[in-house]
């Protein structure tokens, strides 16, 4: 049996164009189980991989934080407020904690800042991340899931980085909350307009 043929270029860019307006951030408290099976989180990952990657470094890594280490993980971001405030009270605590059981799915993105490379500059890596973070993003919302990108200060505790075990040149950027989406809250979105300008070379 011949392999299945793709799609026509324009139906494919039509269902490209369709996937990517009609994504939008779901906050991790609205999501609410299930989340992806794992064969989906396999396949969100692996659209990830298809981002951009110069020189091949392939510059980032995603850790999954699975249900049974929420508690662990709740516990790291109380110590990472109290390393920033010993003083916060309970309910401070309370609200640190409890972002550690927001989203049925949870991953950690980190940035591979090393090897240093020439070619490669840390910019540049951050954007291979982005690029694949937007690809798993779009993955998410394909397969039927809300997601977002979270970050905060717990993520800059050295408690956090020895935690996580995250090697000399590596930094975390940002979670990935997935789930089904309770509540939606679409914003509007820039024209192009907005977004880019014609260059004009100084005399």
């Amino acid at each position: 049996m011949p392999p299945p043929q793709p799609p026509q270029t324009s139906e494919l860019a039509e269902l490209a164009l369709a996937l990517i307006t009609s994504r939008f951030s779901v906050s991790p408290k609205r999501l609410a189980p299930p989340g992806p099976s794992a064969l989906q989180l396999q396949c969100m990952v692996e659209a990830a991989g298809c981002a951009p990657d110069h020189e091949l470094l392939r510059p980032w890594r995603l850790v999954r934080i699975a249900p049974a280490q929420r508690a662990a993980l709740g516990d790291l971001f109380v110590r990472a407020l109290l390393e920033r405030d010993p003083a916060a009270p309970l309910p401070a605590q309370a609200q640190a904690r409890d972002k550690a059981f927001r989203a049925p799915e949870l991953l950690l993105a980190v940035a591979r800042l090393e090897p240093v490379h020439a070619n490669v500059p840390p910019p540049e890596r951050y954007v291979a991340l982005g690029a694949g973070l937007m690809n798993l993003l779009l993955a998410a919302h394909g397969q039927g899931f809300g997601a977002m990108l979270t970050s905060g200060l717990a993520l800059r505790s050295a408690h956090f980085a020895q935690a996580f075990g995250l090697d000399r040149g590596e930094e975390a950027v940002c979670f990935v909350a997935i789930g089904t989406a309770t509540e939606v809250r679409r914003r509007r979105r820039p024209s192009a307009n907005e977004l880019m300008t014609e260059w004009s070379p100084s005399p």
